[in-house]
C-alpha cells in the first residue's frame, strides 16, 4: 500500500508539475506575442508618419512650382494684353526670359483662340508640343483665375509633358486664347524622387478619377511594371481613392497581388488655383515594413522554443532523478531486509557468534551460537563482573587485553585477536574475536564493545601442518633445506663465538637412479625412508638430519670439540657408523636390495664460514669420494677449492676467448696411399694471454658444461669455410677438403642444418670439399632426427665422417642407415695393430666393413713408416698422423712435409729397394685464415 501510495502521489506531483510548465511556457508566449504585436504596431504608426510626412513635402514643392507657374502665366498674359507697348519680340524676350526663371517648366507658348501656337519660348523649337485634345478645349476656359491642367501627353516617344494653362480673355469677357507652360516631366521626377527613402517605395499624383499624372517608382522593375500606360488611368489608385479627405491611409494588392500599404494626401483645386483636385499617393510593400518586426518575432519564437525545450529536459531530468531517488530509496529498503535475512544467514552458515561487552562493569553476553563453540547451552551466560575472562587462556590474556586496550585508545579500526578458550570438556578451542567500540559516554570514557565469535580450531591445525610442510621433507618428515639452512646458521654463529667446532655431511646415494627406474618411484621412496630411519639411528638428538631433494641428505654434527683433531675424528667416526648403516641390505617387494652412500664432509668453528659455502664444500667432497670407488667418505680440503678455483677462471677466461679472438685452427694434413694430400682436418686451439697455447682437451670439455661449444662450433666452421673460399681461388689447393669436428650438443641445435647453409652461402665456400666429423655419441639418441639433417646437408654435396670408429656403443645397422662418406679408424687400434693380433684383425674387419659399405676409410694416429705400409697392404686409403704432420698453424703448413714411402718394389728406386721421397703439395695461407 505504501509503494502505491508513494506512486499515486508522484503521479500527481509529476502532472502538476508539467501543468506548471505548460501554464509558464503559455504565458510566456503570450507575453512574447503582445510584445511583437506591440511592434509591429509601433513600425506601422513609424512609417505611416513618415509617409505622411513626405507627401506634405510632395505637396509644399508641387504648390511652390506651381505658384510660380501661375505668376509667369500672368505675367505673360499681361505682356500679351497691352500690346502697344510690348511689340512681338518684346513678347518674345518675355516669354524666353520666364522660361529660364522657371527651371520645373519646359516651354511657354502662346495659343490663339483656335487652339495654334502663335508664339513660343521653346529652344528647340518643338512643335510636337501641341496638345490637339486639350487646345480643342481652350474656348470653353472661362475662369481668367483657373490653371487648367492638361491630361499628360506624350508627343515625343516616352516623353510625357503636362501642360498648364491661363486663359487670354477679351474685355467682355471672350477667351481668345490661352498661355500655356509645358511642365518638364524629369524636373518633377527628381523632386519626387528626393522623397524616396526606401527601395519599395513608390510615389503617383493623379486625378480625382484616379488618372495618373505623375509617377515615380523605386526601382526599374517598377517602372517596367507601369509601362506606357504611364497617363492613363490607375487602377489601383482608383480603386483605393479617397475623395473628400486630405490624409488617408490603407493597405491592398496591386496588379501583381503583392500587398501595399499607401497613404494619400489630397490636395483641392482651390488650394492650388487648379481646375482639378490632385491626389499625391504614396506606397511601399507590405513585406518590407513587417520585415522589420519579422526578424525579432523570429528570433523570440527561436528563444521560446529553446527555453521550452530546456525547460522540458531539466523538469524531464528532475523528474527522472526524483524516480530514480524513490527506486533507489525502495530498493535499499528491500536490499536491508534481505541484508539482515542474509547476516542472520550468514552467521549461522559462517558459525559466527554475537557478544556483547559493557565495558564498565566488565560484563559479556554472548548469543547461542557463541555459546555452541564452547559446549555451553544457549541460555547460559557468565555474566557476572570478569567472569568471562576465566575462559581464556591465562597464557593469552596479557596479549588479549593488550589489543583491548590500543582499541579503545583508537577505535578507528575494528578491534581483532585471536587467543584460546576452555572448553566445556576442558580442552582449548581456538578463537578469533573481532568487535568495534559503538558507545561512549559525554566524557570520551568507552562504554560498550560488540563483535563477533568464531572457532579457528581447523585453521590452526592447519597452519601448524602448513609450517610443519614447510620446514619439513613430506616423503621422509626430516627437515627441509630451509629448516637446514637456519640451523646451520645459527650454529655457524654460535661456534664462531664458543671456539667449538661442528660438521657439514654431504650423503648421496650411489646408483640411487638406476634403482628407482628400474623397480619404481614407489620402491625409490621407500628406500628414502628406510635411509632417513638409518641416519637418524646413528646420530645424536643435538644433531640435525635433513633431506635436500632426491637422494641427497645433508647431516649437521654439533659439539664435536673445541680442538680440529678431536672434531676431525669425531666426524670420522659418524663417517663409518653412517657406511655401516647404510651398506646394510634393504628388504623391499620381497627381495633384498643393496645400496651403498659417498660422504663428504667439511668441518667448521672459529674463522669466518658462509652456509652456501659449507654446503658446496661438503658437496665436493662427496665428489671426490665417489671419484674415489664410492661407498666411501672424503673430507673437504683447500686444494679441492683450488681445482673448483681454476675450473671457474677457466670458464670465465672462455667466455671471452671469441670476443678477444683467441681461439686459433690448427690443421692436420690428411694424405693418400701416394703420399699426396689430400685435405686436413681443423683442430681447434686456444691462445691465452697467460697460459699460452691450450689444447682442446683442456677446454672443450668445460665449454660444454658452461654451454660454449655450441658458439666455438659455429666459430670454427665459419673460419675452415672461409679459408676453403680462399684455397678455391688457386688451382695448387682448390681440391683439398677440410674436416671441422661437431659436438653432440652443437648438432641437437634444431636450427643446425640451416646455420651450416647460411655459413656456406654467407662464405661462398663449396660444400663438397668440407666434412663435418662425428662421434659414435650421437648415435645414442634420437637417430632419426640425426639422419634427417645429415640428408638435409648431403642434398647441397657435404660430406659425413664417423670419427674414432670402433670405440663407441654403435650398432652396424646405422652405418647402413646414416648418410656417410668416410669411417676414421682410431688411433688407439693403429697403434696396436702391429703388436696384437686382436687389433690387426679389427683394423682390418673396419676397411673390410667399409669398402662393402662403399665408404672411405682414414686411419688415425699414424706415427711410423711401418703402420703406414701395413695399413695400406690393408687397403687403406687416407692416412693422418704425426708421421705426416702435426697440427699446425696455417702458415707452418704452407713449408710442405717430405716423407719417405715404404719399401715396396712399385715405390723404390730401382734396383736399390731403398724408398724414394715424396713431397706433400704448398699450401698457401689466406690472409686472416
Amino acid at each position: 500500500m505504501r509503494t502505491n501510495r508513494q506512486g499515486g502521489d508522484g503521479y500527481s506531483r509529476t502532472m502538476i508539475e508539467w501543468c506548471a510548465y505548460a501554464a509558464a511556457l503559455g504565458f510566456s508566449a503570450l507575453l512574447i506575442a503582445n510584445f511583437v504585436w506591440s511592434e509591429r504596431r509601433l513600425i506601422h504608426a513609424d512609417e505611416t508618419t513618415r509617409m505622411q510626412t513626405q507627401a506634405r513635402i510632395i505637396e509644399e514643392n508641387l504648390a511652390h512650382q506651381f505658384q510660380g507657374v501661375r505668376n509667369a502665366l500672368e505675367s505673360a498674359r499681361d505682356a500679351l494684353a497691352d500690346g502697344a507697348s510690348c511689340h512681338a519680340d518684346c513678347q518674345s524676350l518675355l516669354l524666353q526670359s520666364l522660361k529660364r526663371a522657371m527651371p520645373g517648366v519646359r516651354a511657354i507658348v502662346v495659343l490663339n483662340g483656335s487652339g495654334h501656337i502663335v508664339r513660343s519660348a521653346d529652344d528647340i523649337a518643338d512643335r510636337r508640343l501641341d496638345d490637339r485634345d486639350f487646345l480643342s478645349q481652350i474656348p470653353r476656359m472661362s475662369s481668367g483665375q483657373v490653371m487648367y491642367v492638361s491630361q499628360p501627353f506624350e508627343n515625343t516617344p516616352g516623353v510625357f509633358n503636362i501642360k498648364l494653362s491661363l486663359p487670354i480673355t477679351t474685355a467682355d469677357g471672350r477667351v481668345e486664347g490661352a498661355v500655356s507652360a509645358i511642365l518638364n516631366p524629369e524636373y518633377f521626377d527628381a523632386v519626387m524622387r528626393s522623397a524616396l527613402y526606401a527601395d519599395d517605395m513608390s510615389i503617383a499624383i493623379t486625378g480625382e478619377d484616379g488618372r495618373r499624372l505623375l509617377f515615380v517608382p523605386a526601382n526599374a522593375a517598377q517602372m517596367r511594371q507601369a509601362g506606357q500606360g504611364r497617363a492613363g488611368p490607375d487602377d489601383f489608385l482608383r480603386q483605393h481613392l479617397r475623395s473628400g479627405e486630405i490624409t488617408s491611409v490603407q493597405t491592398g494588392k496591386d496588379a501583381q497581388g503583392q500587398a501595399r500599404m499607401m497613404v494619400q494626401r489630397t490636395i483641392t483645386s482651390r488650394e492650388l488655383g487648379l481646375d482639378k483636385t490632385l491626389v499625391i499617393s504614396l506606397s511601399r510593400s507590405v513585406d518590407h515594413i513587417n520585415a522589420g518586426w519579422h526578424e525579432p518575432a523570429h528570433s523570440f519564437l527561436l528563444m521560446w522554443l529553446l527555453f521550452a525545450l530546456a525547460a522540458a529536459l531539466v523538469l524531464a531530468l528532475l523528474q527522472g532523478r526524483r524516480r530514480a531517488v524513490q527506486v533507489l530509496t525502495h530498493q535499499r529498503e528491500r536490499q536491508h531486509a534481505e541484508m539482515n535475512e542474509r547476516m542472520e544467514l550468514a552467521l549461522s552458515g559462517a558459525n559466527l557468534g554475537l557478544w556483547d561487552w559493557h565495558i564498565q562493569a566488565d560484563t559479556r553476553s554472548v548469543d547461542g551460537r557463541a555459546n555452541a563453540m564452547l559446549g555451553y547451552p544457549p541460555e547460559r551466560q557468565f555474566d557476572a563482573p570478569g567472569e568471562w575472562r576465566t575462559l581464556v587462556n591465562p597464557e593469552h590474556m596479557a596479549a588479549l587485553d593488550h589489543a583491548l586496550r590500543l582499541h579503545l585508545a583508537d577505535s578507528r579500526h575494528c578491534f581483532e585477536a585471536e587467543y584460546q578458550m576452555r572448553h566445556k570438556e576442558g580442552h582449548w578451542v581456538w578463537i578469533q574475536c573481532r568487535g568495534k567500540l559503538v558507545e561512549r559516554d559525554t566524557h570520551g570514557r568507552p562504554l560498550r564493545m560488540v563483535g563477533t565469535r568464531m572457532d579457528i580450531s581447523a585453521r590452526k591445525a592447519a597452519e601448524e601442518e602448513i609450517a610443519r610442510l614447510a620446514y619439513y621433507d613430506g616423503l621422509t618428515d626430516l627437515p627441509n633445506r630451509r629448516l637446514l639452512l637456519d640451523r646451520l646458521s645459527q650454529a655457524v654463529a654460535r661456534y664462531a663465538r664458543a671456539g667449538q667446532y661442528g660438521a657439514v655431511i654431504f650423503v648421496d646415494l650411489d646408483n640411487f637412479k638406476g634403482l628407482n627406474d628400474t623397480m619404481g618411484h614407489d620402491t625409490g621412496d621407500r628406500l628414502l625412508e628406510l635411509v632417513a630411519m638409518r641416519l637418524q639411528q646413528v646420530t645424536r638428538e643435538i644433531d640435525t638430519v635433513a633431506r635436500l631433494g632426491g637422494d641427497e641428505f645433508v647431516i649437521l654434527l654439533e659439539n664435536l670439540g673445541s680442538q680440529i683433531e678431536e672434531a676431525e675424528n669425531n666426524a670420522e667416526c659418524v663417517c663409518r657408523k653412517i657406511l655401516t648403516a647404510l651398506n646394510a641390505g634393504y628388504e623391499l617387494q620381497g627381495s633384498e636390495v643393496r645400496s651403498t652412500p659417498s660422504l663428504g664432509v667439511v668441518l667448521f668453528g672459529a674463522g669466518r664460514h658462509t652456509v652456501n659455502d659449507l654446503l658446496r664444500q661438503a658437496d665436493m667432497a662427496m665428489y671426490e669420494a665417489k671419484a674415489a670407488g664410492r661407498n666411501t667418505y672424503r673430507f673437504f680440503c683447500p686444494s679441492m677449492q683450488e681445482v673448483l678455483d681454476q675450473m671457474a677462471m677457466l670458464e670465465n677466461d672462455l667466455r671471452h676467448a671469441l670476443v678477444r679472438r683467441e681461439l686459433r685452427l690448427h690443421y692436420q694434413p690428411i694424405v693418400r696411399a701416394d703420399g699426396s694430400l689430400a685435405g686436413v682436418e681443423a683442430l681447434m686451439r686456444w691462445q691465452h694471454p697467460q697460459r699460452g697455447m691450450v689444447y682442446p682437451a683442456a677446454f672443450i670439455g668445460q665449454a660444454e658444461k658452461a654451454g660454449l661449444i655450441v658458439e666455438f662450433g659455429q666459430w670454427a666452421l665459419t673460419t675452415a669455410c672461409e679459408q676453403l673460399a680462399a684455397w678455391a681461388g688457386d688451382a695448387q689447393t682448390a681440391h683439398l677438403t677440410i674436416a671441422v669436428n661437431v659436438s653432440a650438443r652443437q648438432f641437437r641445435q634444431p636450427d643446425f642444418a640451416q646455420c651450416v647453409l647460411d655459413i656456406l652461402e654467407r662464405t661462398g665456400a663449396n660444400p663438397r670439399r668440407l666434412k663435418l666429423e662425428l662421434t659414435e655419441s650421437m648415435l645414442l639418441t634420437d637417430v632419426d632426427t640425426l639422419i634427417t639433417r645429415m640428408a638435409m646437408l648431403k642434398e647441397t654435396g657435404l660430406g659425413f665422417s664417423l670419427d674414432d670408429f670402433g670405440t663407441g656403443y654403435s650398432s652396424l645397422s646405422y652405418l647402413k642407415k646414416l648418410p656417410l662418406d668416410q669411417l676414421k679408424i682410431d688411433r688407439s687400434f693403429v697403434q696396436d695393430m702391429l703388436q696384437t693380433p686382436h687389433a690387426w684383425s679389427i683394423v682390418q674387419t673396419i676397411v673390410n666393413l667399409a669398402r662393402g659399405l662403399g665408404l672411405d676409410v682414414v686411419a688415425e694416429g699414424v706415427e711410423t713408416s711401418e703402420q703406414w705400409a701395413a695399413l695400406r697392404r690393408l687397403g687403406c686409403a687416407g692416412f693422418q698422423g704425426y708421421l705426416f704432420g702435426k697440427p699446425m698453424p696455417l702458415e707452418e703448413l704452407r713449408m710442405g712435409v717430405t716423407l719417405a714411402a715404404p719399401g715396396h718394389s712399385e715405390d723404390s728406386e730401382p734396383g736399390t729397394g731403398a724408398p724414394r721421397s715424396i713431397h706433400l703439395a704448398l699450401i698457401s695461407p689466406v690472409a686472416g685464415g
